[in-house]
This record gives C-alpha cells, structure tokens and sequence, in this order.
C-alpha cells in the first residue's frame, strides 16, 4: 500500500498520522491502524507534503508549509499558511448533468457578469477548463475588491470531475494571486477504507458581561422543562399586538416571546421594541444582512459590503438600540444561511462560508465595544443545507463557540408533498446536531407546518398534535423555546406560495393549538393581558 501511495513522491524525511482528527504519532506502529477509522497520512519530503485522505480515497501533494485541518472531515479538508487557506471537498452529482449541477450549486452567482459588477468582483482570468490526467479541470478566478490591504481577497475555484457523479471542489483564497494547477494535477484517487469523523469542539459559552437580569433569563430558559412558545406575525415587526391576541384568546394561551425582523437598511425599532416590552413579552429581535428582503441575490451582496466594513456605522446603531433597550434580547443574526435564498449565503458570498463566520464576529465585537450586556445570540441554520453539498453543509457557517449562547433550530413543514412529522424533520436535526451541541440549549426560532394548497386542514392539525404528543413525551429535551412563523410566504406575483398564516376562524387548527398547550403548558394558558413569564 505504501509504495502505490508513495508512487511519484521523494523518499520522505518525515511521516505524520492522523487518526479521528487528532495526531497520534509520526507513524502508525504494528496493530495501532485501525482501517475503519478515519486515517490521514501526510509524508513530507523537501519543500512537498503528500496528504493521504482515506475516508474520501484521495491523496494530494501541497507545499510542506501548509498545516491541515481534518476536524470537520466528513464534509472538508483544510490546509492554512500565511496568506492562503485551501478548503477540498468530496462532493456527489446529484443532477444529470455536470454542467447543470455546477451551474445551480456553484457557479449560479460567481459567474454572473451583472453578480460580479454589483459587488466589486473583478475576473483575474477567464474562465478555463483543462483536460488533466483522466478529468477535465474548470477553472475560475476572481478578486474581490475594495478589501482592507492583507485581506484574502483572490479567489481560486477548481472543479475535477470526469464521468464518475464524485468530484472534487477546491476553493483557494489568498492575498496574492496563487497557482494552483500544480496541486489540483496532483490529486488521484485510491480506494476509500473508514469513515469520517468530527473532531470540531463547541462548549457552550455563557457571556461574563451579561446584565443579571440577561444571565437570569438565559439560566432560566436553559433549565426549563417545557418549552416556552413565542409567535411571529405581520404586524409584529411595528410591535403591534393584535393578530397575536386574537390568535392567544382562541388558543387560551399567552405566548411569552415576541419575534421581529430588521434588516441591515433598517434602523433600530425603537418604538416596537418599545411596545413588546410594555406588554411584558420576550423580545427575539432577528437581523439580516439584506437590503432587497433576500431577493434578488445578483444585486449588491449586503454582507459582502459588512465584510469590507462599510456597513459598521449602522452595525453600531443597532448594537445601541439593543443596549439601550436594556431588557434582555434573543438577538438572531442571519437565519437560514445555508441555504441558495438567503443575500448572506455561501452561494451569495463566493461559495466561503468564513465571510458569514468573519461578519458574525465583526458584529459581536461592535456588540463588545459598544457595551451590549443584554444580547443572547442565537445562531440558527436551516434543517437542510442548499445546495445540497458538502462545501454548503451548516457546519461550516457556525461560528467559534465564544461568539454564541443559544443553538437555533429550524424546520418547516409545507405540505407540498405530504406532511413530514415534527418528529421526523427535528430527529433528523438532532441526528446531525448530536456530535457538536448536544450540550447546548436550542430554540426553533422560526418554523411552522403550513396547509399544503390551503385546504389540507386535517394534515395541518394531525402535524400539530403528533408535534405536542413529542413535547409531552419529553422527546427533544435541548429546545426550551419554539417561535412559530404566522405569516405566508409569497410568490413572485404575490401569489401564496406556503400557507403558513394562522387564522383564528379555524377551529381544527386553533382547537389543537388550544388542546397541545392544555397537555403541555397547563400552567401558562391564560387569558391575553395577565402575563405569563419564562
């Protein structure tokens, strides 16, 4: 095996084996290798380092100063040296063409003429494909401009493909302009033995700076036993409170959480906010790197202008508005982005998921110098990722663990084909959440299960009460807090898309409402005005 792997290569002068993400030793010694496990090999042999991935059955030389990164191994590789980070990914064809797959999940904005002039994002050189030994290479090469100077601003995308549905993707950004043929001719496949495992780490972080009213509530809510409910609707954004009192007389409930949406073109709604904490609500505030409500994705990318720090002023007045408020707030920073709909995605932002980590931090750390002692932050992935690949996956958009308190969760149910169960769609959720924050306490922040076409009330009111069988059975310990989304989605000509809203005259849906609460909340129903708290 070592001389096939080592076809091509020096002699090497050193050897390094990594098992399940972590470095064991220089190499694996008689009766420590454990096929089935997830091994790397990296040889070293002068200025050269081979890189054995067996789970992905690849190996691939890059200069010996690149370190890897194995801890997210079942969805990417990475190597890191001064001024350049190098991410590989295995992926699979799902479509039936490569060209119409790359088109839809990885070149729909990259390679738009009009995508590329909105947000400063210049060709290096045109496009290529070239045909390498036993695949076709398509290369593309971008700048991004207008950065601060050391930033890694050129951008290097290689797909390797021939007629097999595995390919492999590489994304390259660096400060100087790089090239990488060299390494992507040097990939060959072996045969695949093991499987990848997560090695990332995320402890949970509670703020040492949090207002004791904030650290009281977070405290609160993390060891309660039921969970507690808020509710978004259409006037809520301007605070008001109607629909929602409508809908708690039918349901004979309070819900104790408030959800609002801003986006980074918005002000602080003072007046709102204002509102929600005299009717002694929970405020979830959510902010959104958009200026087009996440349309029109080929405009001006928002996130990348917060990225460049044009944006920091108004990221101030907001981090303010919060301070000032001074109660405690659910902050949720741009929900869904692994997603293709969202102007804060990866697909949006140069297929780099960091621009989502880096503005994330840049905006905790206004938070930080601004004196915000008041904000949870919640950071909430969509169930699923799109485009449904590995460089996409909503692992690599979680930011370090120091910069969020609260793991948010989000499944819809839209009936379109059939009706997944809540206990489908949220063991899935914690199936891929159970290897990094099993420990933390989670809040669907936003879901629902719409009426299929609008008519499909059965179906809508048997999800609704398989979904309270789950809470009272006790399934799903780590949400202590569901936010359900009253509000439809809309098509392009203002057509209803998902029927999500709730309407009061709907008995079935208000009734099953009304009966999950009674089994699971008793102690909170209660009329709309006398208050029911966490």
């Amino acid at each position: 095996m070592n001389e096939e792997i080592l076809q091509g290569f020096p002699p090497p002068e050193k050897e390094e084996w990594y098992e399940d993400g972590r470095l064991r030793s220089s190499s694996p010694k008689e009766g420590e290798w454990a096929p089935e496990k997830d091994n790397k090999l990296i040889y070293t042999a002068g200025d050269r380092q081979r890189v054995v991935n067996f789970p992905d059955g690849y190996l691939l030389d890059v200069p010996a100063g690149w370190r890897p990164d194995f801890t997210l191994s079942p969805v990417r590789v990475r190597y890191r040296a001064e001024g350049l980070v190098l991410t590989v990914t295995r992926e699979k064809m799902i479509y039936d063409t490569h060209q119409f797959f790359f088109d839809e999940c990885f070149n729909r904005h990259i390679k738009d003429p009009q995508y590329r002039k909105e947000n400063q994002i210049t060709e290096v050189r045109p496009c290529h494909v070239e045909e390498l030994d036993g695949y076709r290479a398509e290369f593309i090469h971008l700048h991004l401009e207008g950065m601060p100077e050391g930033s890694l601003t050129y951008y290097t995308f290689v797909k390797l493909y021939n007629e097999s549905p595995d390919f492999f993707h590489f994304l390259l950004k660096t400060a100087e302009s790089f090239d990488l043929e060299p390494v992507v001719r040097s990939l060959r496949e072996i045969p695949a033995s093991g499987t990848a495992v997560y090695s990332a780490e995320f402890q949970p972080h509670v703020s040492e700076d949090w207002t004791p009213e904030t650290r009281a509530y977070y405290e609160k809510l993390k060891n309660a036993d039921t969970i507690q409910w808020g509710l978004f609707t259409s006037h809520g954004n301007s605070g008001q409170l109607d629909q929602l009192e409508e809908l708690e007389e039918k349901m004979d409930y309070r819900f104790p959480i408030v959800s609002i949406y801003r986006h980074v073109v918005h002000g602080f709604p003072t007046e709102a906010v204002q509102r929600v904490a005299d009717a002694g609500r929970q405020l979830q505030f959510t902010y959104q790197y958009t200026g087009t409500n996440n349309t029109d994705l080929s405009s001006g990318s928002a996130a990348l202008e917060v990225y460049r720090g044009k944006w920091d002023d108004r990221l101030r007045e907001i981090a303010r508005g919060i301070r000032d408020y001074g109660k405690p707030v659910l902050f949720r920073l741009n929900n869904e982005m692994n997603t293709d709909w969202t102007s804060y995605s990866g697909l949006v932002c140069l297929l780099d998921p960091d621009i989502f980590i880096e503005t994330w931090i840049r905006f905790y750390n206004i938070f930080e110098e601004e004196g915000v002692h008041n904000a949870i932050w919640i950071c909430n992935p969509f169930d699923k990722s799109f485009p449904p690949c590995r460089w996409a996956s909503f692992i690599n958009y979680m930011p370090p663990a120091e910069y969020m308190h609260l793991i948010g969760v989000t499944g819809y149910c839209r009936g379109h084909n059939g009706f997944p169960s809540f206990r489908k769609i949220y063991q899935k959720i914690e199936d891929d959440y159970r290897p990094f924050f099993m420990d933390w306490p989670w809040i669907i922040s936003e879901f629902g299960c719409a009426s299929g076409d609008g008519t499909q009330l059965d179906e809508q009111e048997e999800w609704l009460r398989g979904m309270f069988d789950c809470y009272e059975q006790g399934l799903f310990s780590n949400i202590k807090a569901a936010v359900w989304f009253s509000a439809d989605d809309l098509n392009p000509d203002g057509s209803i898309l998902n029927w999500y809203l709730l309407h009061p005259e709907q008995d079935q849906i208000m009734g099953a409402f009304r009966d999950g609460f009674k089994r699971t909340h008793a102690e909170a129903a209660c009329p709309p005005g006398e208050g029911a708290s966490v």
